[in-house]
């Protein structure tokens, strides 16, 4: 029944805050505060200066050379619907703490989202296999793990009770 529970509460949850991202607009503000950070810490990094057009892709400059940041910002941002679905699912959390935990989850999947968007130079304009590999593995993790990693890290102290009546016992501790 608990899984039944977890389930309901997350579909719900998850379409709640879908359309709660498309009526505020939460990509587009996502997506320009990743830009903007992601434009203050590129130049650190790597010297690549991020042009953010008022219109269009943005691009990376470095000297004459210049690299189109060819990524789906809206599907980047959304990744964070999930993450707050199932911090909202998940049972055992007071509500200051799941509060707390939403905070926190929304800006570590933002520090991983800007990072991405912050390496993106590095992984398209110095084309190798190794640069590949990585783009590939950052961009699983951007779409798919960050959300489901920072939920597991946040709740792992309540987890470790609630897994076990799932039948997974590898994560009780005595």
């Amino acid at each position: 029944m608990r899984k039944l529970r977890f389930f309901g509460v997350f579909l719900l949850s998850f379409a709640a805050l879908l359309v709660l991202w498309k009526a505020t607009d939460g990509s587009r503000w996502y997506t320009a505060a990743m830009l903007t950070c992601a434009g203050l810490i590129g130049p650190l990094l790597h010297g690549w200066v991020l042009d953010i057009p008022a219109a269009g892709t943005p691009t990376w400059v470095y000297g004459n050379t210049q690299v189109q940041a060819s990524i789906q910002f809206d599907a980047l941002a959304v990744g964070l619907v999930p993450l707050l679905a199932l911090l909202a699912a998940t049972p055992g959390l007071s509500l200051p703490r799941r509060g707390i935990l939403m905070v926190a989850g929304s800006f570590l999947c933002f520090l991983v989202d800007t990072l991405i968007v912050a390496l993106f130079p590095l992984l398209v304009f110095y084309k190798n296999p190794f640069t590949d590999i990585i783009g590939t593995f950052l961009g699983l993790v951007a779409f798919v793990g960050a959300p489901v990693i920072i939920w597991f890290a946040l709740t792992f102290r309540e987890l470790k009770r609630w897994l076990p009546s799932l039948g997974l016992r590898a994560f009780q501790t005595h």
